[in-house]
C-alpha cells in the first residue's frame, strides 16, 4: 500500500484503488464495514454462506456508486477459500484488505455439558478459519507490495462470561493469533490488527438483549451507558487499512465503552 500521505488526508477517498475482502460481509457488522469501504473508495468482495444478503449488500453498494461482488463461501472449506481469493483476482486483480468477520456463539450452557463437535464447528468458524482465509490472502498481498489484515474478535476475549467458555476461548485465541500473524507478516509488508468489540445494535445482539432486565443489565455495566453501533465498528475497522495507520500492528483495538476497563 502506499505511504501515508502528507495534508488533509479527511476529504480524501483513503481506500481509493484497493481492493477489500469481506468475510460473514452480508449482515451486521460486516456489511458495515462492506459499505464503509465503498464509501472509501475500494473495490469491495463480500464473502458469507447467504447469497441473498450477499446480493443485498452489493446491490446496496453499486447503488451509490461503488464496486462489490458477492462470492458465497464457507470459511471452513478450503476450496471455498480458494476460490474466494481467485474470483476476487479475477474481478478485481489483487487483494490489498481482508477483514476476518465471520464467525458465531453458542447458547450459554453449563461448561460440564460443553460437546466437543460444538467446541470444534465454534473454533473452526471463529478461530482456525481465519488463520486459512488470512494465508490464502497474505499469498497475494506478498506479491504486490503487501496489505492490510483486521480480525473481527470480541470483548469477551479479554473479560469472560459465565456459560460461554467456547466462545470466550476462541476470540482470546484470535487475539494472540493477530499478534503472531503481525510478527510473520512483516517482512511482507502486511499490517495485521483486531477490533474486539462489546455489545453492539445488530440483529443477533438485540435476540440477545429482547429481555429489558438483560438489556438494563448491560448497560448498567458499561461505564458510557450506551451500546455500540455497526458505524462505529466499522470506522475502527477502517482507521487499521487506510494508509495513516502504517505504523500500527499486532494490536487489538477494544471497543466496548469502557467494560474491559473496570
Amino acid at each position: 500500500m502506499d505511504n501515508p500521505s502528507k495534508g488533509n488526508w479527511v476529504n480524501t477517498v483513503p481506500l481509493k484503488g484497493q481492493v477489500a475482502v469481506v468475510t460473514g460481509g452480508g449482515t451486521g457488522i460486516g456489511r458495515g464495514i462492506a459499505e464503509t469501504f465503498a464509501a472509501a473508495g475500494a473495490k469491495v468482495v463480500v464473502a458469507g454462506r447467504r447469497e441473498e444478503k450477499l446480493a443485498e449488500v452489493c446491490e446496496a453498494i453499486k447503488a451509490t456508486g461503488g464496486e462489490a461482488l458477492g462470492v458465497r463461501t464457507d470459511v471452513t472449506v478450503q476450496a471455498d477459500i480458494d476460490n474466494l481469493m481467485e474470483q476476487a483476482c479475477k474481478m478485481f486483480g489483487t487483494v490489498n484488505i481482508l477483514v476476518n468477520n465471520s464467525g458465531m456463539a453458542l447458547p450459554r450452557c453449563n461448561t460440564l455439558n460443553v460437546a466437543r463437535e460444538d467446541w470444534e464447528k465454534l473454533f473452526a468458524l471463529n478461530m482456525t478459519s481465519a488463520f486459512f482465509v488470512s494465508q490464502a490472502a497474505a499469498k497475494v498481498m506478498a506479491k504486490n507490495g503487501g496489505g492490510r489484515i483486521v480480525n473481527m474478535t470480541s470483548q469477551r476475549g479479554i473479560s469472560a462470561l459465565p456459560g460461554i467458555v467456547p466462545y470466550c476461548t476462541a476470540k482470546g485465541a484470535l487475539m494472540s493469533m493477530t499478534k503472531a500473524l503481525a510478527i510473520d507478516l512483516a517482512p511482507n509488508n502486511i499490517n495485521v490488527n483486531a477490533v474486539a468489540p462489546g455489545y453492539v445494535h445488530t440483529d443477533m445482539v438485540a435476540g440477545l438483549l429482547a429481555d429489558p432486565d438483560r438489556l438494563q443489565s448491560v448497560l448498567d455495566r458499561t461505564p458510557l451507558r450506551k451500546m455500540g453501533t455497526v458505524d462505529e465498528m466499522a470506522a475502527a475497522v477502517l482507521y487499521l487499512v487506510i494508509p495513516q495507520s502504517s505504523y500500527t500492528t499486532g494490536q487489538t483495538l477494544i471497543l466496548d465503552g469502557g467494560w474491559s476497563s473496570q
